[in-house]
């Protein structure tokens, strides 16, 4: 090996690990270890020692990293052979197989392959040729659906034979999934394309099936490389396997402790099981963190200790022992993101130009919004890392869409936007009759809509019905404008918006119904804080604070969701929401295995920090502009005794209840306006004689049953157990109810 310009720099594990090119190896790569680095050596050694680089293959999850390490190896070895190595993602190197093999398989060289938007197109046609209902046939989940089978190796003929996938579909209203994923996968075929999910299943179906072409791709690929190796699926493992069974030179990198992709069908299993599918494996741990203090790695150690289902390992750290980890307990998820703003533009103000070096992470997107409003306020530029700013998403947008015309009913372009959302059967055709009468008659298509002349528009009297709805319903919400928040639950209330979405739990509805609580919460915050129920009001300071796109260099904290940070690393991380419902989250305790999945997400966020760590969560938390205690997050527990505890009993709170002594917290006085304070300090009972054991009705939670009646601060607080939210704790006194009995 060359060790002028490579291995001299190796620790000792890293070096290992590089050496043995022979036989089944894994890499165990804490995080900060240097994995990319061993990775390229790796290839580079191989190559140095005669193999020739066109038989190596090196699997990776994204193209970027393909490309630099490609770079890199070149660097090494400073060979144009470098570039030969088969190296790319899963799905570029096996679609470049299929081209070469494609009439194996029936289909022709050329074939097209479909991204994610052409299939939800297809789905979507299919879905409506067979006139089904597009409330349980949403193309997206249908095809998210039919991905996750894909990569389950369960194709359309499995399906129909298993009996509890098609008693699901039953019970779910969704019969016709199995026909829908039969035609789809028929009429790709038809069309000589392939999807992403087609380019892993169809090079499984190809080794799998024709033992000759396997042999090929044998003897091409006698090394193997694949890095993340926990975020591998069924059938990307599968495939392995099938091309490494003769040589068996496989190596697989990762870390299961970083394994937080189970949603996207990532398998834990797959590093788990690697010693139990191949003999002799030889094992190494990159342990060594380079990145991180001490401190950072004592905590991410012991938080991650707790799990059960790990690879036993010691990640340590030779860098300075740095700063505690410290927790700060706020009284509101309000005050938690003002003050984390806070924290932010004191240090940033003493460092110009560091914006850049500080990140905050949170669970769920949508906890951006009080973050961003934090940051606003202080004039902090930053980023929303991989998604969009709390006002730029589509389910914040239509909402705002229906109070712009409420404001304003001649404003064609929010009418536009909402006039068939949610679908209430007003398609195309009819919105283009009413739009060109409107351009005709040089009216508003509000005017058009109520004008006398209405009627001389040619729609069938059923969808004429249907605008006749859509007009009342605007209507009512017009007259009910005195009371924004009043006003926005009449809107969710008579448009079904919200229910539409549970009726389709899918990850992105709970997302988006995550999103209007927030939503819900700004507009009760502004009505108390301001003293203000104007819904032009809040209009108005929404679109003139509003930051538009930037697209300059400029240094910007990055705010991300934990997941979208795996990879990354900044000097300062903030990790917020700390509380048990919301992280871990509700549906992970309920999953096998999965409060230990949200657990690796959290040593992901720990780790990804080089200095400082700030957790941080709240007593109580909006959601639908209804205020519910939190409980700190179980993962607390697990690493007290590594947090800082010098601000123990420092600060005061001035609560909305009054005051009480907490720990760790800070708060600004100006989220504390007079509006608000009066109506929290004011004493409350509700009149109704509430009892343990009564059944009500939540105008957001549905129907539930009081467990626990707390009057013990003058402040009436019921406890309930919704039939679908679980256990919530409500402020009698905000919250909307009625008794069932």
């Amino acid at each position: 090996m060359n060790k002028d310009n490579s291995a001299i720099q190796l620790n000792p594990q890293q070096e290992s690990a590089v050496q043995q090119i022979e036989g089944p190896v894994i890499i165990i790569a804490g995080p900060g270890s240097g994995k990319t680095r061993v990775i390229t050596e790796r290839i580079a050694h191989l190559i140095n020692q005669g193999i020739k680089p066109k038989n190596i293959l090196a699997l990776t999850f994204t193209n970027k990293a393909a490309n630099e390490m490609k770079q890199r190896v070149y660097n090494i070895t400073n060979t144009q052979e470098a570039y030969s190595v088969w190296m790319g993602t899963f799905h570029s190197v096996f679609a470049k197989i299929l081209r070469n093999e494609s009439h194996s398989l029936g289909y022709e060289f050329n074939f097209t392959i479909y991204d994610n938007e052409d299939s939800v197109k297809i789905i979507r046609r299919i879905i409506k040729d067979r006139n089904l209902d597009k409330e349980h046939y949403n193309a997206k989940y249908i095809f998210s659906k039919i991905s996750i089978m894909k990569n389950q190796l369960i194709d359309s003929k499995k399906y129909k034979l298993n009996y509890e996938l098609m008693q699901n579909d039953k019970i779910n209203k969704r019969e016709k999934f199995f026909e829908i994923y039969q035609e789809y996968c028929e009429l790709c075929a038809q069309s000589n394309s392939m999807d992403f999910d087609d380019l892993l299943i169809n090079t499984y179906n190809l080794f799998s099936s024709n033992k000759e072409i396997l042999k090929e791709y044998q003897e091409l690929f006698k090394y193997i490389l694949i890095d993340e190796y926990q975020d591998t699926n069924k059938v990307q493992d599968a495939i392995i396997q099938l091309l490494g069974q003769k040589y068996q030179n496989i190596c697989i990198v990762g870390d299961d402790s970083q394994s937080i992709y189970s949603f996207r069908g990532a398998n834990i299993n797959n590093i788990f099981n690697f010693k139990l599918n191949y003999s002799n494996v030889r094992e190494f741990k990159l342990e060594q963190n380079y990145r991180s203090t001490k401190n950072i790695v004592h905590a991410a150690n012991t938080l991650i200790n707790f799990n059960k289902q790990k690879i036993e390992k010691t990640i340590f750290s030779e860098n300075e022992k740095g700063e505690p980890v410290q927790l700060i307990e706020y009284y509101n998820d309000r005050i938690e993101g003002d003050k984390t703003a806070e924290i932010i533009h004191r240090l940033i103000s003493n460092q110009p130009a560091t914006n850049h070096k500080h990140a905050i992470l949170y669970r769920n997107n949508s906890q951006s919004k009080v973050l961003e409003d934090g940051l606003r306020r202080r004039g902090i530029k930053y980023k929303i890392y991989g998604g969009l700013s709390f006002y730029q998403r589509k389910e914040i947008k239509d909402i705002m869409a229906y109070f712009k015309l409420i404001l304003n009913p001649d404003d064609n372009e929010s009418l536009l936007r909402i006039i068939n959302y949610p679908i209430r059967g007003i398609g195309s055709t009819t919105i283009d009759k009413v739009r060109n009468k409107a351009t005709d008659e040089k009216k508003s298509i509000w005017n058009t809509l109520n004008d006398e002349t209405f009627d001389e528009i040619q729609i069938n009297a059923g969808t004429k019905n249907k605008l006749v709805i859509f007009k009342e319903i605007i209507k009512n919400l017009i007259k009910s404008d005195n009371n924004i928040f009043e006003t926005a639950e009449l809107l969710i209330e008579t448009t079904g918006l919200v229910r539409k979405l549970k009726d389709d739990p899918t990850d992105e509805n709970i997302n988006r119904i995550e999103n209007i609580s927030e939503l819900f919460n700004s507009l009760k915050l502004f009505s108390l804080k301001k003293n203000n129920n104007s819904l032009a009001d809040f209009i108005n300071e929404i679109s003139l604070d509003e930051t538009k796109e930037d697209k300059t260099n400029e240094s910007k904290v990055s705010l991300m969701t934990i997941h979208q940070s795996k990879g990354l690393e900044f000097p300062y991380v903030y990790i917020v929401g700390l509380e048990n419902g919301l992280f871990p989250s509700q549906r992970s305790i309920k999953v096998p295995n999965g409060v230990e999945e949200e657990r690796r997400l959290l040593y992901v966020a720990i780790t990804r920090a080089s200095k400082k760590v700030t957790l941080s969560y709240s007593l109580n938390r909006f959601q639908f502009g209804t205020i519910q205690q939190s409980e700190r997050s179980m993962f607390i527990d697990n690493i007290e005794h590594c947090l800082d505890k010098e601000l123990k009993n420092e600060f005061e709170n001035y609560s909305f209840f009054g005051k009480r002594k907490i720990n760790k917290i800070t708060i600004p006085k100006k989220i504390n306006p007079t509006g608000l304070r009066k109506i929290a300090n004011e004493k409350y009972q509700d009149k109704r004689n509430l009892k343990v054991g009564m059944k009500i009705k939540h105008n957001i939670f549905g129907y539930g049953n009081i467990q626990k009646i707390d009057n013990s601060d003058g402040n009436q607080k019921i406890t309930v157990m919704f039939n679908e939210h679980g256990l919530k704790t409500l402020l009698t006194k905000f919250a909307k109810f009625e008794i069932i009995l």
